[in-house]
């Protein structure tokens, strides 16, 4: 999979304000609750996001990291200073973020998929966090992620 250029198609108010609160790290029943709408129909919006950002069928962390890469969001404060990564881990972090099959993660980060799982739950240890969308959001807040790249596409995203 690689990162495309492509302009993404502009985006609603709703869905900005949806895509900003996505980028903060809530999920998609939070931000329901939030705007006192039903579940299906931000799910409805999270489709529309991901077909304007070109990641259909995307996990949420990966449509998280369209988001803000395609600066469809506010870029995420630093919660603190980053943590100290080994450039072996930081490919991993840039990896997850643009890949949600194992094997498509492996080779990006130019491992064995058999150590995907084991280097993933290290790298998420390092950083403070167990889930891979805090961690797209953390990766943005300090500077992992390259944000000036464009959205991912389908290739390895809707797998």
């Amino acid at each position: 999979m690689t990162a495309t250029m492509s302009p993404t198609t502009p985006l609603t108010e709703t869905e900005k304000a949806i895509a900003a609160q996505l980028a903060a790290g809530l999920g998609p029943h939070r931000i329901a609750a939030r705007r006192g709408i039903a579940p299906p129909t931000i799910k409805g919006y999270l489709k529309a996001l991901r077909l304007k950002l070109h990641c259909p069928g995307a996990p949420q962390h990966i449509l998280v990291h369209a988001i803000l890469s395609a600066r469809q969001a506010p870029q995420p404060t630093a919660p603190g200073p980053a943590p100290d990564v080994t450039p072996k881990q930081a490919k991993l972090w840039r990896a997850l973020a643009a890949h949600k099959v194992a094997l498509d993660v492996a080779q990006a980060a130019g491992i064995a998929p058999a150590d995907v799982k084991g280097q993933r739950t290290e790298l998420l240890s390092v950083v403070g966090t167990n889930d891979l969308t805090q961690l797209v959001v953390l990766g943005h807040a300090w500077g992992q992620l390259n944000a000036g790249c464009g959205p991912a596409d389908a290739s390895g995203a809707g797998r």
